[in-house]
């Protein structure tokens, strides 16, 4: 039911068993453009149905012979009003009478006392609502009628790839419409059908662009063709419409194969069109087949010669035998690209295509075709091919160049053994301060200099690649033995160690080289880049512009730090790492004032692995931040055990790495362990070694400043091997300093080294600083430092590093021996 079009004003009808009710609504609609029809009842308003169906009624709920619940219900199923809009008027506003209203079939309610104003208000927005729904019912009537009409099979499919609805023929090819909503798409259609399908679903609704594509399957053991077209059907499914085009295809290729047989001479109206006669072996060549050359028409004449005879050298053999494979009948048509040579004296690349003329014994007697001008395509695909296998910065070749003229240079020297090669790694040292400090521009105008300094410094045969970054590589053919290489490195570094200026700034490159002889063991490219790229870490590990020749021992020293990280990572959880300890004696008393932690690593195949060779290690791989955690708790939980047994309080001094100083968290790091632990802050030193402190931002040396200023004890060890000067000593964080073990073991017989330990004394005496010499190994080394007037001291003349258990003793024996001095 819809409201009648030719109405001028909309028809209301009002049922209610109170005239004044339907004497007042009938007054206030009609001055708002509504014409009234009045009923006293429902079973009246439903009778009246029969003569006139209104656009709207009112009705009331509370009536005799029959309430509005039941009035509006059997509106709502009468057949020509099911669409109807119906408000209800109550007095009744109780949540459960609101329910039973809209149950009833109710479109709108409104309670009494009524509102005249807004009563009209109300029945024209529900009127103008209820036409919208209408419109809209009969367009959804329309489209779905439009859709049942259309060859087309359709499908809404949703992301998960699950059908949600499907007409057309093809449901009832592969199931009914009911068996085939609510399965997937990969159930019904052949997987790699089902895959793309699922895949332009899925696109289409991230894109919200059309896709078509096309496919094929079996239905019936015939194959059909179809036409795909997804199209974004709402946020969450998409409308596949699928259309069988295997007539049209069909048509398709018989017509392609005919113009293939017949009329290529026709391609395209800017070809160059030739007509050769066989019999008479002339051919007529159109004007623009010889503008296509730079020609005018009378330059030409109708000698097959005036073609082939200016096909450039390495292609003609090749036209010749296509066009005899296609005159014989062993080709659908004849096809080729090759060079001619224009009129200007250069070489273009041409698109020739023609097909025979047969007589009834099959027999060529004609062959017509076309020519175009391909030069721009097989320029553009040139370029490709040269970006594909070339740096776009430098303009060297890449990786994958290299790894193929490479491979080739190993081929050539297992056939060949009296030939060989050598691959040199190049690595630019200090690169990224360059980057980080002169920006990237400048960092590439770098790289593009190198490339061409280290082109001035190898043979013309001989390939210069970037592989990437600051990393280069040069591949030597050809030479007699490793000293040609060695003698290229050394041509190199001396090329690059001149100074350059770009944009204002001075620089002096420098390059780490290492060099491995392609030799007939390597099977493979990769292999000889491999070893060459170890060695070059050999040579940058050696100090800078430094070059190393590969030997084996590289190989599997390298390989063995790969299981030294490898195993490290499962070190701690395994629990294979031990704290060792090293007292630290006053001279003054003989007594043990601190322990030194020392970590230790106990591999369950390999046995203690001294710190050197780990260490390094987890501070490259980040590993150090939670081993430094584990090494700081261990320590400050041993200490507040040992400390339970003796009377005066020993001190813990744990090592600090340069990676945890620069994690943000540190501090707040050891000062949760020292809560954690119950170790007082004032027993314990951080331990960091001068090169590493001198090279902290003023981030870190606030945060030290910060622990320090919780009673924490900075510690400056291995002092004097680094570069930091009395100004920088006095501005940072520093209670305790660590003469270097390198003074100590020579102050025996040196006078100049006694100096240099006295001198450091005095400094830390004046600025407030405690002095612990390190590495006292003899009774001599303690002598010369109590003439000094040496504090404290910290070696192997007392005990070397020792376990938890000997620390125990240690402190035991100690405080046993304290006991009888008091006695």
């Amino acid at each position: 039911m819809m409201i009648e079009e030719s109405r001028e004003r909309p028809l209301i009808l009002v049922v209610d068993d109170d005239p004044a009710v339907t004497m007042l609504a009938g007054v206030a609609l009609g001055k708002e453009g509504f014409d009234v029809i009045e009923c006293p009842s429902g079973v009246k308003a439903l009778e009246s149905f029969n003569e006139v169906i209104p656009d709207g009624v009112l009705l009331d709920v509370m009536m005799p012979e029959m309430d509005g619940f039941i009035a509006c219900q059997k509106m709502r199923n009468h057949p020509k009003t099911e669409r109807l809009p119906i408000i209800m008027l109550t007095g009744l506003d109780d949540i459960e009478s609101i329910n039973r209203a809209y149950e009833a079939g109710a479109t709108d309610f409104i309670t009494k006392p009524l509102n005249w104003h807004l009563l009209c208000h109300r029945v024209r927005y529900v009127l103008r609502a209820s036409k919208t729904l209408e419109d809209l019912y009969r367009s959804e009537s329309k489209n779905k009628a439009l859709v049942n009409a259309m060859p087309d099979n359709m499908f809404r499919i949703g992301r998960d790839g699950s059908i949600l609805e499907a007409r057309g023929t093809l449901s009832t090819i592969q199931g009914t419409d009911k068996t085939l909503t609510g399965r997937l798409v990969y159930e019904i259609l052949p997987g790699l059908v089902a895959q793309r399908v699922h895949q332009s679903v899925k696109r289409v609704l991230d894109t919200s662009l059309l896709d078509v594509f096309e496919c094929a399957w079996q239905i019936d053991r015939i194959v059909r063709e179809w036409e795909v077209r997804i199209v974004k059907n709402g946020e969450h499914e998409a409308l596949a419409v699928v259309r069988d085009i295997t007539e049209r295809k069909t048509i398709e290729r018989a017509l392609r194969e005919s113009e293939e047989r017949y009329s290529l001479a026709s391609l395209a109206a800017n070809d160059g069109l030739w007509d050769w006669n066989i019999a008479m072996n002339d051919v007529l060549f159109s004007n623009r087949w010889k503008s296509l050359l730079g020609f005018e028409e009378h330059e030409i004449d109708s000698s097959p010669d005036e073609w082939l005879g200016r096909i450039h050298p390495e292609d003609v053999e090749r036209v010749k035998i296509d066009i005899n494979s296609h005159l014989e009948g062993m080709t659908d048509h004849f096809e080729n690209e090759h060079r001619i040579l224009h009129k200007d004296g250069t070489f273009r690349w041409i698109l020739s295509r023609g097909i025979a003329v047969r007589d009834e014994q099959g027999k060529p007697y004609r062959m017509i075709g076309s020519q175009a001008d391909i030069s721009v395509r097989k320029n553009a695909e040139e370029q490709l091919l040269r970006d594909a296998f070339h740096d776009g910065l430098t303009g060297l070749p890449n990786r994958s160049l290299f790894i193929d003229r490479l491979d080739h240079a190993l081929k050539r020297n297992k056939r060949n053994r009296s030939l060989s090669s050598a691959v040199l790694f190049l690595d630019l040292d200090r690169f990224k301060i360059v980057n980080d400090s002169l920006g990237h521009l400048v960092g590439d105008m770098l790289l593009n200099e190198i490339a061409r300094r280290l082109e001035s410094c190898v043979r013309p045969g001989d390939t210069i690649a970037r592989l990437g970054g600051d990393e280069f590589v040069v591949l030597c053919e050809d030479i007699k033995n490793i000293e040609v290489a060695k003698g290229v490195a050394e041509r190199i570094q001396h090329a690059l160690s001149q100074p350059l200026k770009i944009e204002g700034s001075e620089i002096f490159p420098s390059a780490s080289i290492g060099i491995a002889m392609a030799t007939e063991e390597y099977n493979t490219p990769e292999d000889v880049l491999r070893d060459a790229d170890i060695t070059m870490y050999q040579a940058k590990a050696s100090g800078k512009a430094k070059y190393a020749v590969f030997d084996s021992s590289m190989r599997q020293k390298a390989l063995a730090l790969l299981h030294i990280e490898a195993d490290l990572r499962k070190a701690l959880e395994n629990d294979e790492f031990r704290i060792m300890y090293q007292p630290i004696i006053s001279l003054k008393t003989n007594s043990i004032i601190s322990l030194e932690a020392l970590l230790r690593w106990h591999h369950p195949h390999r046995g203690i692995i001294p710190p050197s060779e780990f260490i390094p290690i987890a501070e490259e791989t980040g590993l150090i931040v939670a081993i430094g955690e584990w090494v700081l708790r261990k320590a400050c939980v041993h200490m507040c055990y040992w400390n339970s047994k003796t009377i005066t309080p020993i001190r813990v001094a744990v090592n600090v790495s340069g990676v945890q100083l620069r994690e943000s968290g540190f501090a707040d790091t050891v000062l949760s362990i020292l809560d954690e632990t119950g170790l007082p802050p004032t027993l314990l030193d951080l331990e960091i070694t001068e090169t590493v402190l001198m090279a902290q931002d003023q981030a870190a040396v606030d945060m030290l400043s910060k622990l320090q200023s919780k009673g924490i004890h900075v510690c400056l060890d291995d002092f004097g091997t680094g570069y930091s000067s009395l100004n920088c000593i006095q501005s940072l964080p520093i209670d305790v300093l660590k003469v270097d073990r390198s003074f100590i073991c020579r102050i025996e017989n040196d006078e100049e080294q006694i100096k240099i330990v006295e001198t450091i004394l005095h400094l830390g005496k004046n600025l407030g600083i405690e002095v612990i010499a390190e590495g006292v190994e003899t009774d001599n080394q303690l002598n010369r430092l109590k003439t000094i007037q040496c504090e404290h001291y910290q070696g192997f003349l007392y005990s070397k590093p020792v376990d938890e258990d000997e620390v125990e003793r240690l402190i035991l024996v100690e405080e046993k021996s304290s006991a009888r001095k008091c006695c």
